[in-house]
């Protein structure tokens, strides 16, 4: 390798370049299998090495693990459709969501948690609730609607009669005349 310095002069401004040769450190390197050994190594490069082994030791013991779980038997996408459907068949959104959350937490398929007594108890309380909201309320108008009908089909006879009773006058005044 060649290094190139620059020096500067009082008397001269013009810079001066100078090559310094190193000399290159004999045929002493030790083959590529020694230095794979931690002993070698720098205390950084021993510190990567230690983090390498130690994800690649997680990384063994996480698919040993995985290999070990077992899997339930895996039901066509089909089968798995029509499971849903048959288990979520007449339920409304707020039940649907209330029976897949129980489904997860006791880790049983749709149909059998549909089946759970606590969510049997839950559906009806939930269904009660739903009905007392949807009643109408009371109407204090449909009593004054039959009257209307009613009074809507009376002659003007008796029309003049009730608005008389009300103090109303079928006679039209007009300001300024008298």
């Amino acid at each position: 390798m060649e290094e190139t310095t620059i020096e500067e002069t009082n008397e001269n401004p013009v810079e001066e370049e100078t090559t310094v040769e190193q000399p290159q450190p004999a045929e002493t390197e030790t083959p590529k299998e020694e230095t794979d050994s931690p002993e070698q190594y720098t205390e950084r490069e021993k510190r990567y090495y230690a983090r390498m082994k130690q994800a690649e030791n997680i990384a063994k013991a996480a698919r040993e693990e995985l290999a070990k779980v077992k899997r339930p038997a895996s039901v066509s996408n089909i089968d798995a459709i029509l499971e849903v459907q048959e288990a979520t068949k007449d339920l409304a959104a707020p039940e649907i969501a209330e029976l897949k959350l129980r489904a997860d937490a006791l880790k049983v398929p749709l149909t059998e948690a549909r089946k759970n007594e606590n969510f049997v108890l839950w559906q009806k309380a939930y269904k009660e609730k739903v009905e007392k909201e949807n009643v109408p309320p009371p109407s204090t108008t449909q009593g004054n609607a039959q009257e209307k009908g009613e009074y809507k089909n009376l002659p003007i006879e008796e029309k003049r009669k009730i608005w008389e009773a009300m103090g109303l006058t079928t006679k039209r005044t007009f300001p300024g005349r008298t």
